[in-house]
């Protein structure tokens, strides 16, 4: 018996118990099957192989109808309390797609796009039209995946309970803003002129396949957050966004040189720069810096330096870096930090 195993998945049950009861449900118990431990062993990693493994679950529960469904959030509003005859219809199921399930745990990966994170490019972008000037700009995104990111133009949002932007009443994602500056119009979106994604892993969110692996992503209990999701997708296949597939570094000086130089360009990153190296995010900065020689750049960022969103923009040359806001997104609640010094 692999004990080892045994005990991750245990450890992951006790880890998820108070976000998805379900997931630390099905975990404490196929624990205890000691055949299907053993049929994991060879293909076990680490943890994130438990995670993988019941995304991919979840999502053959998308294109296959079986009993199963009906413990999950996913495709009921009620669904039953899992029990031991549950256990024995997702040992069933999974078995049935066993390699299937494997194959995904080689191909994709546990990276989200959660749409919600779109709502602190507003009050971002904002504040750099008025830095600017001017209302013509380019985005690019890097580490973009689907690209949903991209389209925060095209969702609605309500700030504060009071202050409603774009199209809320097909989609509106509610977010708590402290101390915004009220001098600055957030009243309106602005669509930009043009939008590029750069990603190492694309996902294609045309294809049911990868687009219900992302939903996969999701605990069962994430309902609003899978709701935003499903909506963003529509909107994407609306509003498509060019995404481009290899390494960051690499496309990204081509992708900029396509860009016209009388136009801003605003190029962000949420998240993805976390588990860069420290040569790999200083690469990054010297391209940026050597663009901004010929155009005007401004460059959003989240862990380069820590969990806060920063501006870099360049005057004449020269790099001004502000501290513009804190994301807390389990709450969504943006702090505003504009005027803070930054020091390094």
């Amino acid at each position: 018996m692999p004990e080892k195993i045994k005990k991750q998945f245990i450890a992951y049950s006790e880890a998820v118990k108070e976000d998805s009861p379900l997931y630390s449900f099905i975990t404490r118990q196929i624990a205890e099957e000691d055949n299907l431990m053993l049929k994991i062993k060879p293909h076990f990693f680490n943890a994130h192989f438990i995670s993988l493994y019941l995304s991919s679950v979840l999502k053959h529960l998308y294109i296959y109808e079986d009993q199963l469904r009906e413990y999950y959030l996913n495709f009921t509003n009620n669904p039953k309390k899992p029990s031991k005859e549950m256990i024995k219809a997702f040992l069933t199921f999974q078995e049935s797609h066993f390699s299937d399930i494997l194959s995904d745990i080689e191909r994709f990966n546990l990276k989200k796009n959660i749409v919600e994170r779109s709502s602190v490019l507003v009050p971002v972008f904002q504040h750099i039209i008025k830095l600017s000037g001017q209302e013509q700009f380019n985005v690019v995104e890097l580490g973009s995946k689907g690209g949903l990111l991209l389209n925060y133009d095209w969702y609605g949002y309500t700030f504060n309970k009071k202050i409603e932007i774009g199209n809320t009443k097909d989609f509106n994602v509610k977010v708590k803003l402290n101390g915004y500056d009220e001098g600055f119009d957030i009243s309106n979106l602005t669509h930009p002129q043009k939008k590029v994604g750069i990603t190492k892993n694309k996902i294609d969110l045309t294809l049911d396949d990868e687009y219900f692996w992302l939903m996969s992503l999701y605990y069962p209990e994430e309902t609003k957050r899978r709701k935003h999701f499903m909506k963003a997708r529509k909107v994407f296949q609306e509003h498509p966004v060019e995404i481009l597939e290899g390494d960051e570094l690499t496309l990204l000086p081509d992708v900029l040189a396509t860009l016209p130089k009388d136009e801003a360009v605003i190029l962000f990153h949420i998240h993805l720069t976390k588990n860069w190296s420290d040569d790999k995010k200083q690469q990054l900065l010297e391209i940026i810096s050597e663009f901004s020689q010929t155009h005007e750049i401004y460059h959003v960022h989240h862990q380069i330096f820590n969990n806060d969103i920063y501006l870099d923009s360049f005057v004449e040359g020269k790099l001004q870096r502000q501290k513009l806001a804190h994301f807390d997104l389990n709450e969504l609640t943006i702090d505003w930090l504009h005027n803070q010094k930054v020091i390094f």
